[in-house]
């Protein structure tokens, strides 16, 4: 029946790994090569299918436009220009796409709880006697799609902490395009959502700490009013948004990254003070480069946003060795399966996934090494 056979990974985004796609199960260790779209990152009626519906006719139609008519064109170096219209619609599909993967069903209670002493007494969500977890998630989903503008998703009545806080998460970070149409490695893709990075201070204090303390150092310094309270936004900003950056693959040579706030710092055209540190495993900083974006003027005290305000963002050409870790990255968060092209064109990836491990003494969370020997 229609509806039924529900794509957790859109399959427009699928199909730009090729016709077929190879995955890899990570829990029994098999491998099934040349797989076609329609049966891969799919279950059978995990969403109502009213709910389904309107994940295809709400986001993924109009989000499938733009996708093919603007965020796969070019080729790095060159620009993508998309309106704030556009912007959030690619906000809320980002979102929607972390949120309605089956592993995200399994953290609602842990992502309820710490979503709660993030926002604090700022927002009571909306009980509903007897909610499952089941209907929890569904009900995420549908508060996503129902609201066009994530700006006033606190207003719809569905709305949950969860949902409230991943979305100050993604309206507080900025777009990067990053491609590797240039490197020799190819980007795999999870069936976790997306994939972040943590700075390396978290290996060792069980937090991240290296930008919050810099930003505390910055506020004690500073003495223009006006820099210094766009230094507390962002140190606020890192209570939910601590990791470096969330990763969204939209083909094996594209992907979409949504940056934290804090690298707005390294930006010439922010005209801040250039951080002394770099809390990035990534080599190449410019990937990291602000969009150009429009003047917004100020209404007695609030911005005049409008729909067609125009948001610039430059290809940037990712290297080899940023590709890898990227793809390290994502072959460290999978729940069941990943997939990918080309073995020949990840197996540099995979093998210094297993050897950065192994130099550490440390488990990976995955064993890849069965498909080194394929």
């Amino acid at each position: 029946m229609a509806y039924e056979n529900n794509h957790y990974i859109p399959q427009f985004i699928l199909r730009e790994y090729g016709d077929r796609i190879n995955v890899f199960n990570v829990k029994d260790h098999t491998l099934k090569r040349d797989q076609k779209t329609y049966s891969v990152f799919a279950e059978r009626s995990i969403y109502p299918q009213d709910l389904e519906k309107n994940i295809g006719y709400k986001l993924e139609a109009p989000f499938a436009k733009l996708f093919h008519d603007k965020l796969m064109k070019g080729t790095p170096g060159e620009k993508i220009t998309v309106t704030r219209k556009e912007l959030l619609l690619m906000k809320r599909f980002f979102l929607l796409e972390m949120m309605r993967v089956e592993a995200e069903k399994n953290n609602i209670l842990s992502g309820k709880r710490i979503s709660q002493l993030s926002l604090g007494a700022n927002f009571t969500e909306k009980e509903i006697p007897g909610e499952t977890i089941e209907s929890r998630w569904h009900r995420n989903l549908q508060t996503i799609i129902e609201t066009e503008d994530l700006r006033s998703i606190s207003k719809h009545e569905l709305c949950t902490y969860e949902v409230l806080r991943w979305t100050m998460i993604f309206l507080s970070g900025y777009f990067a395009f990053w491609d590797c149409s240039a490197s020799s490695t190819d980007f795999l893709i999870s069936d976790i959502g997306m994939t972040s990075e943590r700075e390396d201070s978290v290996l060792t204090e069980l937090y991240e700490h290296e930008k919050k303390d810099y930003l505390d150092l910055l506020i004690r310094r500073e003495t223009r009013t006006d820099k210094r309270e766009i230094y507390k936004q962002i140190l606020q900003n890192q209570v939910s948004f601590h990791e470096n950056f969330y990763m969204f693959p939209l083909s094996k040579k594209r992907m979409i990254v949504i940056i934290n706030p804090f690298f707005r710092l390294y930006d010439k055209k922010e005209k801040f003070t250039r951080p002394s540190i770099w809390p990035s495993q990534i080599e190449n900083k410019r990937l990291f480069e602000k969009n150009v974006s429009p003047n917004v003027k100020i209404l007695l005290g609030k911005p005049m946003y409008k729909d067609d305000d125009e948001f610039t963002y430059t290809i940037q050409d990712i290297s080899d060795n940023d590709a890898e870790w990227v793809n390290m990255l994502m072959l460290d968060r999978v729940d069941t399966i990943m997939g990918f092209d080309s073995f020949d064109r990840i197996k540099s990836s995979v093998k210094r996934y297993i050897d950065f491990h192994t130099e550490k003494h440390m488990l990976p969370p995955v064993d890849y090494s069965f498909l080194l020997t394929r």
